[in-house]
């Protein structure tokens, strides 16, 4: 098992520093609201922290990304938060701005005492078998197939998700969808799963528990999350076909070799196939309602110096800051 502390939220500084600029310079220091993505849960409540006293005060649901997006759209919140980057039209329609705030990944958990700490390789084939049913041991063939040399026990698998609407369900259902085509023809890449096998649970933090107390468990979360839960996390088969652990190098690759648009400000991970990438990175982003923006004149300003320029802090978070690439897209007025 790969070690390596990997930042939970890329951009945390980012939405930190939205924070303090939207606190600090309205007038009549009202409440910031914001809602959405859970990777950046341990982000948000740092944020409340350090900026809540100097101002009326900071709060965030972690109520998932489809929460995060509804809300911006209907202005209920001063900024919401989505794992899923929206397209240059949706933007549009729903008077959003977006940007990219961190280099964040979501990582496949286990609880298995038997493995003593050793790492478990898995892919979306595998995976997705699991979450369908049809793969319900861990000494399944298919799975001692992809871990040579690994004892595997015969233990029942008891696979968990989420239920509520989720960006980090998005990324691990599109990376299902690539390695298995029942999944990809019945299921699909979706933020709202419904699945025949295991247990649906909602909220990354239900997750990490349900894992954390059930042996055989398997389920999804940020790395930051997983790593602090102290659970086994496996390495994933990228595009290819190598195994790789979530690391700060494997995220950042991935990261560097996807396709920024100038558009919607958003990465396109299809394209980020190479040797060390990792196939389930992330980037959360943050949608600014125009109209707030406008009003307040804080919001849109503050992540985006944000994002430029405080990497050090972002690291010191758990996150990663954005490769050089995703810079202009995170700074730039549109």
């Amino acid at each position: 098992m790969n070690n390596t502390r990997l930042p939970l939220i890329l951009r945390t500084k980012s939405f930190i520093a939205l924070c303090g600029v939207l606190m600090l310079s309205c007038a009549c220091q009202a409440q910031v609201t914001g809602a959405g993505s859970t990777l950046v849960r341990e982000l948000m409540a740092g944020w409340a922290t350090q900026y809540g006293p100097a101002s009326g005060g900071v709060t965030y649901e972690a109520a998932g990304s489809s929460a995060g997006v509804s809300r911006a759209t209907e202005q209920s919140v001063d900024f919401g938060v989505s794992d899923v980057p929206m397209t240059a039209a949706a933007l549009r329609q729903a008077g959003l701005r977006q940007l990219p705030l961190a280099g964040a990944a979501v990582a496949v958990i286990v609880n298995l005492p038997e493995l003593g700490g050793k790492a478990i390789k898995l892919n979306g084939d595998i995976l997705a078998d699991i979450y369908q049913g049809t793969i319900t041991q861990w000494n399944h063939s298919q799975i001692v197939g992809a871990n040579p040399g690994l004892v595997l026990p015969n233990r029942a698998i008891v696979p968990i998700w989420r239920v509520d609407g989720s960006g980090q369900s998005y990324i691990f259902s599109t990376y299902l969808s690539r390695g298995n085509s029942k999944w990809r023809r019945v299921i699909g890449s979706t933020n709202n799963l419904s699945l025949p096998a295991g247990k649906g649970v909602k909220g990354g933090q239900a997750v990490l528990d349900a894992v954390k107390a059930t042996p055989g468990a398997v389920g999804y979360d940020a790395l930051g999350g997983a790593q602090k839960a102290g659970l086994g996390i496996a390495e994933l088969l990228n595009d290819s076909d190598k195994s790789v652990s979530p690391s700060s190098a494997s995220i950042t690759e991935t990261l560097e070799r996807a396709q920024w648009s100038k558009d919607s400000n958003a990465a396109d991970m299809d394209c980020s196939a190479g040797p060390g990438a990792y196939p389930m990175a992330a980037v959360p982003y943050a949608l600014i309602p125009v109209a707030i923006e406008k009003g307040r004149n804080a919001a849109l300003p503050f992540v985006q110096s944000a994002a430029a320029q405080r990497d050090a802090q972002v690291k010191q978070v758990g996150l990663l800051p954005l490769p050089r690439i995703a810079k202009p897209q995170a700074s730039a007025m549109r």
